[in-house]
């Protein structure tokens, strides 16, 4: 009784949330397609369920039953849905080509009647080994392309969603293979069987959702945050010292120790956009007028507890300005090459060759992927 209306709460809920994406493309124009015909197809299979199993509803079979052969179109909708999330972009002739078996095996049930239960469940096997073979290969792709692109906490939520959406794409097939193969010989069985098996893990993905309402419009996704700090995304500092004292540093280290907190804090408070113009030689100076303190104890903080040389350093700041720039618009206007000049890289091949070695990827493959 309890799975059956949990099963009747879930599919109403589902259909609302799909009926929120469609009203959230009539006002944008933005949509995922097949994150709505998940919803939705979930949605409808599992309200109606729930209104035939809890007699709300008087007909013989449940509507699972009676296209219980639309599993077969679970594996490649998750496949797109999760490809659309992260926007890997399909044409229609892959689209239509990632249908086209679930077509055939229609109408082989169409032409030929009645298929025998295991028969379908060891295809849907080999089918859906196929798609989560091809899932994982393409979002491991897509994370080491894009992993440098979005904040830490975004790419937590990207990372989220694809797990949660990938297991309970799983769930469903590991429970569908086997209660269809070993379970039940009764297809009425097997199915309430699978819905009662995987309500608990679409009732939790429920709640993700509504702690996480940004998913159903879209919006994890987006890669630019005119506020995001991309300086607290590079590992620059340590608390603890990086590398042994040297005996003619001990006498400073002392004196230094007990502000060493504050003055990493200070480092980090530090705006790329006052400093860039400088070069290694006067980085110094530079710092010591900014924030205040004597140009040793900089020196011994950048020494012993900077993960860079001055002149590297110097560097990586330039890259956080050129990012923050790329993130509110500037490549809009301007070039690469003129953005590499404005952060005051000595030349052109430095400013690709710093890019590269901090995000994994040039200015212009960068550009791309954010766009």
């Amino acid at each position: 009784m309890f799975l059956n209306l949990l099963n009747l709460f879930s599919g109403f809920s589902l259909i609302l949330i799909a009926m929120a994406i469609l009203l959230h493309y009539v006002r944008t124009q933005k949509i995922n397609f097949f994150f709505f015909l998940l919803m939705l197809m979930s949605g409808i299979s599992r309200f109606h369920f729930g209104l035939t199993t809890l007699h709300i509803l008087d007909e013989n079979q449940p509507l699972a039953l009676r296209f219980f052969i639309t599993m077969f179109l679970i594996p490649p909708i998750v496949f797109l849905c999760l490809n659309s999330f992260i926007s890997i972009k399909t044409p229609l002739k892959k689209i239509i080509a990632h249908l086209s078996f679930f077509f055939t095996i229609l109408f082989a049930r169409i032409y030929f009647g009645q298929i025998n239960m295991q028969a379908i469940g060891i295809i849907f096997l080999v089918y859906s080994g196929f798609y989560y073979f091809l899932l994982i290969r393409s979002t491991l792709s897509y994370f080491k392309q894009h992993q440098s692109v979005f904040s830490k906490q975004q790419l937590l939520k990207v990372k989220q969603l694809v797990v949660w959406i990938f297991a309970l794409s799983f769930n469903n097939f590991i429970i569908i293979i086997y209660y269809v193969l070993f379970a039940s010989p009764n297809k009425a069985e097997a199915i309430q069987s699978i819905f009662h098996s995987t309500i608990i893990s679409w009732a939790l993905f429920l709640i993700y959702l509504f702690f996480n309402p940004n998913i159903i419009f879209n919006e994890v996704f987006q890669k630019k945050d005119r506020n995001r700090d991309f300086s607290k995304e590079f590992n620059i500092w340590s608390t603890k010292a990086l590398r042994k004292i040297e005996p003619q540093d001990s006498a400073l280290e002392a004196i230094v120790r007990k502000n060493t907190a504050k003055m990493l804090e200070d480092f980090k408070q530090l705006k790329p956009e006052g400093i860039i113009e400088t070069t290694s030689t006067k980085l110094l100076s530079e710092i010591a007028n900014q924030l205040n303190y004597p140009k040793s104890h900089l020196k011994f903080i950048l020494k012993y507890h900077c993960r860079f040389s001055h002149s590297d350093y110097l560097n990586l700041m330039r890259l956080i300005h050129a990012l923050t720039l790329i993130n509110n618009g500037y490549l809009e206007n301007y070039t690469i090459e003129t953005l590499g000049e404005h952060c005051h890289f000595n030349s052109r091949t430095s400013f690709y060759r710093h890019f590269k070695r901090h995000l994994g990827v040039s200015p212009s493959q960068y550009k791309t992927l954010i766009e």
